[in-house]
C-alpha cells in the first residue's frame, strides 16, 4: 500500500511520526530520532513526499533518508499561511511556527494561544488576521525540577505532579506543589492577560505535560496531540499547492 507523505516532528526526546493520504491520518508511531527506528517503522511502505522538523541535530543518514524521499525539511525560509512578524525569524523554533499554523488552521480567524508544554513551555499568538506576533519561553516541569534541585545545597531532585493546589506538608511535596501550581498559575496568568484585550480568545494546549493544566472546566481551551504534526501537514500541503 501506498502512502503519499509522511510527516515528522523531533523533539528534544523523542520522534513523532505520522503517515496520511492525503487527508486521512492513515498511521502515528514514536520513536528515537534514529534511521533504523524510522525503517522498521515504515517498512514495505512507499513513501512519496512530506515534511520534517527539529528541534535539534539529526544524524546525517535520517537527513540524508528524508531527502531521498522527498521528504522536505520544514526552515524559517518556508513559505507558510501565515504572516510572520518575528523579528529574527531564523532563530524562531520551527516547532512553535508549526503549532501556530496548526491550531490556526483548525480555527482561522480568531484570535489564538498555543501552549506548548514540553522540555520547555512555549506561549505563541496568532491574531485574527492571521499574523504569527510572537511568543515567550519559559522552563518545562522537569527543568524548573532540575533547576531546584542542581543550584541550591540541600533540595532533593523530584518528579510527578500534583492534583489540585495544595501546601505541601514536606520539602518534596512542597517542591512538587510548588512547581506544578506555579506552571498553573502562570497558564492562567497568560489567558486572563490576554483575555483582557481579546475576550473571545482561543487557547490550544499540546505537548508532553500538557495534561497538568486542566481544562475541564474551562471554555474556549482545546487540547490537541501532536498539534506540531497538524501544523506541519497544512504546511506541506499548503507549498504542494504552491507548487
Amino acid at each position: 500500500m501506498a502512502y503519499k507523505h509522511l510527516i515528522v516532528d523531533v523533539g528534544n526526546t523523542l520522534m513523532k511520526c505520522a503517515l496520511f493520504d492525503g487527508d486521512v491520518l492513515l498511521k502515528e508511531f514514536v520513536c528515537d530520532a534514529e534511521l533504523q527506528p524510522l525503517l522498521d517503522s515504515v517498512s514495505g511502505i512507499d513513501i512519496s513526499g512530506g515534511m520534517w522538523s527539529a528541534v535539534r541535530k539529526l544524524p546525517a543518514s535520517l537527513e540524508q533518508w528524508f531527502a531521498c524521499n522527498g521528504v522536505i525539511k520544514f526552515t524559517w525560509e518556508t513559505p507558510v499561511p501565515l504572516k510572520n512578524l518575528y523579528s529574527t525569524p531564523e532563530t524562531l523554533g520551527m516547532d512553535r511556527l508549526a503549532a501556530a499554523v496548526g491550531a490556526w488552521s483548525i480555527c482561522p480567524k480568531n484570535n489564538i494561544l498555543v501552549i506548548d508544554m514540553g522540555t520547555a513551555i512555549t506561549f505563541d499568538f496568532v491574531s485574527a488576521e492571521g499574523e504569527y506576533v510572537g511568543g515567550n519561553i519559559a522552563p518545562g516541569k522537569e527543568l524548573r525540577y532540575r533547576a531546584l534541585a542542581e543550584h541550591t545545597g540541600a533540595l532533593p531532585l523530584v518528579h510527578g505532579v500534583v492534583d489540585d493546589f495544595c501546601w505541601g506538608n514536606s520539602t518534596e511535596t512542597a517542591i512538587r506543589s510548588g512547581v506544578i501550581n506555579g506552571i498553573r498559575s502562570e497558564i492562567d496568568g497568560y489567558i486572563n492577560k490576554i483575555k483582557q484585550k481579546f475576550p473571545s480568545l482561543l487557547v490550544f494546549l499540546t505537548g508532553g505535560d500538557a495534561n497538568i493544566f486542566d481544562i475541564r472546566e474551562k471554555s474556549g481551551i482545546f487540547a490537541v496531540k501532536n498539534l506540531v504534526i497538524t501544523g506541519l501537514d497544512c504546511i506541506y500541503k499548503y507549498n504542494e499547492v504552491k507548487k
